[in-house]
């Protein structure tokens, strides 16, 4: 049996760990080595089920119909190796129930468990973070290197390493003073919608529930410095407006102790 029929079961087996929905989103994280890995890994397993197969098949009927198979087949007008028909039919096999595995994975489960499961497994935190916001619309706090910090939503689930960039639906944005880290929000993107759905009723005269701006914000993920979920009562918490020393002293003079 030459070994290079190995080479119509190692392309199989890549075709199927890109093309088949329960495993074309785990690999994006994987070197192109781990990738040559699995997809010989795929196709040794290919070739054990075929065989496995032909083994039942003739048992089943008695040995009798393979042989009339093989008499059919060798009429073709190729070189055909030691085997060669079980290695073809093992892979046109696998193939065939990738694409069926595809058909009920798309036509009865939701659209993004695939994803879901590949971030849980194979995503790192900032992945997972982006993941949770889009599913259950947790608004996450962003900083950059460059001290930019932007508060939004995810709404759609990051594919693990597809791209190294990420998509955010801004709520709020600021930036961190440099020397004392503290955030100060410069622009409210809601009040900015209320605003322009305010000048459409002005202009118009007529009411707009909601509008949507095209104000997503594509982050390199190399850039994020942090990451959180963000809750409003807790960054009120964490920036109380301070007393300045000069009218602390002053509330002392005015109020002497008895």
């Amino acid at each position: 049996m030459p070994y290079n029929l190995f080479l119509i079961a190692t392309i199989t087996g890549y075709f199927i760990l890109t093309y088949s929905q329960l495993f074309k989103y785990n690999i994006q994280r994987f070197s192109r080595e781990r990738i040559l890995f699995e997809s010989i890994l795929a196709g040794f397993l290919i070739i054990v089920g075929g065989f496995i197969l032909r083994i039942i098949f003739n048992f089943i009927t008695c040995g009798k119909v393979i042989p009339f198979l093989l008499e059919f087949l060798n009429k073709f007008p190729i070189e055909k190796p030691l085997y060669f028909w079980t290695f073809i039919f093992s892979s046109l096999i696998s193939i065939f129930l990738a694409w069926l595995t595809n058909w009920v994975i798309i036509r009865y489960y939701p659209k993004n468990d695939q994803i879901v499961r590949a971030v849980n497994k194979n995503g790192d935190e900032i992945e997972k973070l982006f993941k949770d916001s889009a599913i259950n619309g947790y608004l996450i706090q962003v900083t950059l290197k460059n001290e930019k910090v932007y508060v939004g939503f995810c709404e759609e689930i990051p594919i693990p390493k597809k791209t190294n960039y990420l998509k955010l639906s801004p709520y709020l944005s600021g930036y961190r003073n440099k020397d004392t880290k503290q955030l100060t929000i410069t622009t409210d993107y809601e009040k900015v919608v209320d605003e322009f759905i305010a000048e459409i009723k002005e202009e118009t005269g007529f009411d707009v529930d909601e509008i949507t701006l095209n104000t997503d914000v594509i982050i390199k993920q190399d850039e994020i410095l942090t990451a959180t979920v963000y809750e409003q009562a807790v960054f009120d918490k964490f920036n109380k407006p301070q007393v300045e020393p000069e009218k602390q002293k002053r509330g002392r003079k005015a109020n002497p102790k008895k």
